[in-house]
């Protein structure tokens, strides 16, 4: 993607907001057990954080199925614009397109320690026909 800071071959990533705000504010324990360094996190974000302009889809492009939450809606839109590999999330209507967004879009949706764990196993991290690297982080509003 033009403008990327990421470098090639990079996991691109979407993070919900409720996940920032799990290792930012609440100390979500999950996060302090991998000793999360929050001052470590924010210079990261900074750092990757990219404005991600959709591109034209066709006519006939399949559309992305409604997140009940709609508020939710825009994680979906961000990981399809930006070729994501995963959307990290904590919220139960977005996981509940999981199965569907990785049939239909290519990318998965996973909770933080599901997504942790996949880390490990380097054939998890990249959908298949996935081939432009890039990197793209969501922060909280």
């Amino acid at each position: 993607m033009p403008g990327s800071h990421a470098s090639r071959g990079a996991l691109r990533v979407v993070l919900d907001s409720n996940v920032w705000i799990d290792i930012l504010v609440f100390d979500d324990p999950q996060f302090v057990e991998r000793k999360v360094d929050k001052s470590a996190a924010l210079a990261v974000l900074a750092r990757l954080a990219q404005l991600v302009e959709p591109a034209a889809q066709p006519e006939d492009a399949l559309p992305l199925p409604k997140c009940k939450d709609r508020d939710d809606q825009k994680f979906l839109e961000l990981a399809h614009a930006a070729q994501a590999h995963w959307l990290i999330s904590k919220d139960r209507a977005v996981l509940k397109l999981a199965k569907r967004i990785a049939r239909d879009f290519g990318f998965q949706i996973a909770q933080p320690a599901p997504f942790a764990a996949s880390l490990a196993d380097p054939a998890d991290n990249a959908p298949r026909g996935s081939t432009s690297p890039a990197a793209a982080v969501e922060s909280p509003v």
